[in-house]
């Protein structure tokens, strides 16, 4: 699947529709991967906004089950 038109919020919702979790129990696992505490509501307006840090795009991938590859186009 090809992700560069997608914004954050849009491919996390993908992701998690496809696994059929909650955004909720997503952002629960986060922070105990993280060691942080965000709420689910400022969890959902930092998607929304934007704001994902590639290091938390990399765990939710692997709390998801998938795997980030680079590809150089063709």
């Amino acid at each position: 699947m090809i992700i560069n038109d997608l914004d954050d919020f849009q491919l996390v919702k993908y992701l998690l529709n496809k696994e059929y979790m909650l955004q909720k129990t997503l952002n629960e696992k986060l922070n105990e991967q993280l060691g942080k505490d965000t709420k689910a509501s400022n969890f959902s307006c930092k998607l929304k906004r934007e704001h994902l840090t590639f290091k938390e795009l990399k765990i939710i991938c692997d709390i998801l089950g998938y795997d980030l590859i680079i590809q150089k186009r063709k």
